[in-house]
């Protein structure tokens, strides 16, 4: 890789990075501003959490969200700077949602980032038009594109793939968790080729592993929230089609838990279902587990399935977005359609019955899950995608980058 820093006379210091770029800044490293809307525990809250952690060591990095909750603590423990953005809501509101691009505004000019990494749909719309106005350059993280889906409202399904194709002009890179994702974005024609790069998920790795030798009643364990995205009901109508003995554990919250706990009552299992809620240990509660289930309605690369490989344990998952890109059908657990109830009841039947096929199955998760889905990986990934876009995109931002931190573009004007 060529040296960013040549053409920059000589007003940064060097930092040390893996492919050997170098940091920008005399007075520091180069500042990356993460923008995500709800501050729950979640993929795309743990994902964004996890990588700004870990650019911690080459840039300085802060986080902004709409509330805070999960995400508050996180980055508390990291020392990670943490700002709330009162009006940045999921929900589609005019007014809101002006005052919430008028606090990211006036944030990115206060902080002055070098770049802007957004997540999540309302955070990456508003923060990659404030970077616009303010010269800051964005680049996006798409999580799950649900527009065209029973899953949003519809408003949002009209107004998605348009608001989408708009912003992905005001951003320099547009990254997907999924070749789903990179599919999805050619066929809504959101974004040049140029911009859209595919980076898988990838999580750290951890001591815990799952005994599938170990006697007992088998313990099926599904980890979600409970939204309309994912879909327990059909894990729990399935669960209760098959031969009692087997337990289920449903870790996770939302708005349709109370649903789910009804139904699991209706259909007589509620004894047989423990809803456990939002945990923090779920690493030691998937060693605990002997399958790993996702029932889901759309998917575009879920963390939990990464959680589940890693601690070696079979997975039956809705075939869905980009599921199969982590899940071997037939070789590291078993693909089922979507919201299909006799389907999900047969593969937890084939797989509970066999525990040769579940140490066959949870073997190759393992395998595959060291060999592809470290976060090394997605880091390294995405690093290099920022040192793309900070030095590789025109004379204007290499001599904004190499002005001291103190001073402000034009285009920022006053604070």
């Amino acid at each position: 890789m060529r040296n960013p820093l040549a053409g920059l006379h000589n007003v940064a210091k060097h930092m040390e990075f893996p492919d050997g770029a170098s940091s920008i800044r005399e007075g520091g490293k180069p500042k990356i501003l993460y923008l995500i809307t709800p501050a729950m525990r979640g993929g795309a809250q743990t994902h964004m959490l996890g990588l700004a952690g870990a650019m911690q060591q080459h840039f300085d990095v802060a986080v902004a969200t709409g509330e805070e909750r999960f995400l508050a603590q996180a980055c508390q423990e990291k020392a990670i700077p943490f700002y709330v953005l009162p009006h940045l809501q999921r929900a589609i509101s005019p007014i809101a949602d002006a005052r919430a691009f008028w606090e990211i505004f006036k944030l990115i000019r206060r902080l002055q980032p070098d770049l802007i990494h957004a997540h999540t749909f309302k955070a990456g719309f508003l923060g990659r038009l404030a970077g616009r106005e303010l010269g800051v350059p964005s680049i996006y993280t798409v999580h799950n594109w649900l527009f065209g889906t029973p899953a949003v409202s519809r408003l949002y399904g009209a107004l998605g793939g348009p608001c989408e194709r708009v912003a992905a002009k005001w951003c320099e890179r547009v990254i997907t968790v999924s070749e789903a994702g990179a599919r999805l974005a050619h066929n809504h024609r959101i974004g040049p080729p140029s911009k859209i790069v595919t980076i898988h998920n990838g999580i750290p790795d951890c001591s815990e592993r799952a005994d599938l030798s170990s006697n007992g009643s088998p313990v099926i364990t599904m980890v979600a929230c409970f939204t309309e995205v994912k879909d327990q009901d059909v894990l729990l109508r399935a669960f209760a089609s098959i031969p009692p003995g087997p337990r289920l554990r449903l870790i996770g919250d939302g708005p349709m838990r109370r649903s789910s706990e009804n139904l699991a009552h209706e259909l007589g299992i509620h004894d047989r279902v423990d809803f456990l809620g939002d945990r923090d240990d779920v690493p030691s509660l998937l060693a605990s587990s002997d399958v790993f289930v996702l029932a889901s309605k759309f998917e575009m690369f879920p963390l939990s399935i990464l959680e589940a490989m890693r601690a070696g344990l079979p997975v039956i998952a809705s075939d869905v977005g980009g599921v199969r890109e982590a899940v071997v059908h037939g070789e590291t657990g078993l693909l089922v359609p979507r919201g299909s109830i006799p389907a999900l009841a047969q593969a937890l039947t084939q797989i509970l019955s066999n525990l040769d096929l579940r140490l066959h199955f949870g073997r190759a998760a393992r395998q595959r899950f060291r060999e592809r889905f470290l976060c090394a990986q997605q880091e390294e990934r995405t690093r290099s995608v920022y040192l793309d876009v900070l030095f590789g995109c025109g004379d204007g931002n290499r001599v904004r980058l190499a002005n001291s931190r103190g001073l402000q573009t034009a285009r920022m004007g006053e604070p």
